[in-house]
């Protein structure tokens, strides 16, 4: 009877967690679905013949600009995690901290960046002007192409590295003991090992780029994309609210289609190695010097945007100048004295973050030990390859005409809470994922064996040894909390503001210094928890040494 009452604990989280993306997941994007057939159902022809050639059209519109994205940053961020991790590079780890900076900026900071240093007026752009290049138009294509890029090179960095350390050193001992070159048995030994996880940074790039609001929306000019389409119909008095549905239904298709890459891709980048990899590195001269170099060149072309919001924020006036007319502390006395935004995100932050690591650490737990549910990885899949604005209008219409009391549940803070954590419950699950497969299960077992119930022998054995990747794990849902955009765009309640609403809203208002100094406040609040989550993560280890 105990045992069966101890199991009833662990069924009973499953059940909550389970019912938890039911109702705001499965439940929204099933509704989203049916809505959009009922809608092709009663439509007549016109909406066929004219609607379907424009979704058409958005729809490739969003897969070039993914597709573009997503090979110029595998171009650049494959040969630099080369050089990082075999060429010992002088300062790589310092250089590699510098270059992951946009992880922990929203994706449209890049965006106003870009504009600060080649707008109309921008530094750059009057930098060319003077040798007799004439900058294009930034807004549109190009300018979210290198938006894009320069937020999403990290992602590719991060993971393109984390497979080369994974490559077993003696393959390429065997390699070059048979005569082969350096550079040949990184082309032939080494870059095939690494190949899921170099698809595994291009499919995050693309999805990052398919699911970018902000961008587009501050940067896009009139190249349409599908999530900005979603999001202008239906705030839009004059948008046809069929729109965002059918795009919403659309998008959810294509998604489904990704998923099943994406877990194929994850479970061939979790390669268990029966032997000591080891990491093979070269001390080739001219490949460090050529390598260090390049990588500087690289970490300063990545910093300038940066520097550019920084000194922006100090800013008075700057146009047409090299530096702004006049420096001033104006800026952050205003968003200093506006403290919603700030305190809005420190609500969504410690609201947010422990809903997600407990329900990563339910499902984690669950797909390591109920095999038999395994299938519903697919569902925490799903937020992943679906953008905010996707979840924002199911979310909407499904409980529009819910209340609380006598308060409409869509109009309160906690559909913004919901929608987050939907949102970015995979990115945290994926992190305590990785932590629950090191772990044996036959510690659990001897646990088990020697008389503690099975809620305790987690307690007492499982948890303490998953504690440094939950660490991770908190610092990856303050980062992916604090950047969300797309979902606030849609779901934010009357006169409520985050962080990351108030710098959308004062770019596209002009306020760019202003909007530069609540970036600077988003990047500390950032480093703040990462420092002190690095912190915890480092005594905890201390523990085991």
């Amino acid at each position: 009877m105990k045992h069966n009452l101890n199991l009833s604990w662990f069924s009973l989280f499953y059940a909550i967690a389970i019912l938890f993306l039911l109702l705001f997941l499965i439940i929204p994007v099933g509704s989203l679905i049916l809505q959009s057939v009922e809608i092709f159902s009663s439509s007549t022809q016109a909406l066929f013949s004219d609607f379907i050639p424009y979704l058409l059209r958005v729809t490739l519109n969003t897969i070039q600009l993914a597709l573009t994205v997503t090979a110029l940053t595998v171009l650049i961020s494959t040969p630099l995690a080369f050089l990082i991790v075999k060429f010992n590079i002088v300062g790589a780890g310092i250089l590699l901290g510098l270059l992951t900076i946009p992880l922990i900026t929203p994706a449209f900071v890049s965006s106003f960046a870009t504009i600060i240093l080649l707008g109309k007026s921008g530094v750059i752009t009057m930098a060319l002007e003077l040798i007799g290049i004439d900058v294009p138009n930034i807004y549109g294509f190009l300018g979210l192409v290198i938006t894009q890029v320069l937020h999403a090179i990290p992602y590719g960095l991060i993971i393109i590295i984390g497979g080369l350390k994974t490559v077993p050193k003696h393959l390429e001992e065997a390699s070059l003991s048979m005569g082969t070159s350096v550079f040949r048995t990184q082309y032939q030994i080494v870059l095939p090992y690494i190949a899921p996880h170099i698809l595994m940074a291009a499919m995050m790039v693309f999805l990052t780029s398919m699911g970018d609001v902000g961008g587009p929306i501050i940067i896009g000019g009139s190249y349409k994309v599908i999530s900005v389409e979603i999001y202008s119909n239906f705030i839009s008095f004059m948008g046809d609210e069929r729109i965002p549905i059918i795009f919403s239904a659309w998008t959810i298709l294509l998604s489904f289609l990704l998923l099943f890459g994406i877990n194929k891709l994850l479970k061939l980048t979790n390669v268990k190695h029966k032997f000591q990899v080891g990491i093979m590195t070269y001390h080739e001269p001219r490949a460090k010097t050529a390598g260090t170099a390049l990588l500087i060149l690289m970490t300063v072309l990545f910093l300038l945007p940066y520097v550019a919001i920084v000194m922006h924020s100090f800013a008075d006036i700057w146009i047409y100048d090299w530096l702004p007319e006049n420096f001033t502390l104006e800026n952050y006395q205003t968003v200093i004295q506006d403290t919603g935004p700030i305190r809005n995100t420190l609500i969504l932050i410690f609201t947010v973050t422990p809903i997600i690591v407990v329900l990563g650490i339910i499902f984690a737990h669950m797909f390591k030990n109920e095999r038999r549910l395994s299938w519903f990885s697919y569902i925490t899949l799903l937020p992943f390859v679906l953008p905010g604005v996707v979840i924002g209008v199911g979310l909407l219409q499904t409980y529009s005409s819910t209340t609380i009391g006598n308060v409409d549940f869509v109009s309160t803070i906690m559909i913004l809470i919901i929608a987050i954590s939907v949102r970015r419950l995979p990115f945290v699950l994926k992190t305590i994922e990785a932590g629950f497969a090191k772990i044996d299960n036959t510690q659990e077992e001897a646990a088990e064996s020697l008389g503690a119930k099975k809620f305790k022998a987690f307690i007492t054995v499982i948890f303490p040894q998953i504690k440094i990747t939950l660490y991770s794990a908190v610092i990856i849902g303050i980062v992916k909390i604090v950047t969300e955009l797309s979902s606030a765009l849609i779901l934010n309640p009357p006169g409520w503001q985050n962080m990351s609403l108030y710098i959308a809203y004062y770019v596209n208002e002009g306020f760019i210094s202003r909007a530069s100094a609540m970036a600077i406040f988003v990047i500390l609040i950032v480093g703040i928890g990462t420092a002190i989550s690095n912190t915890l993560s480092r005594r905890e280890v201390s523990k085991y040494e």
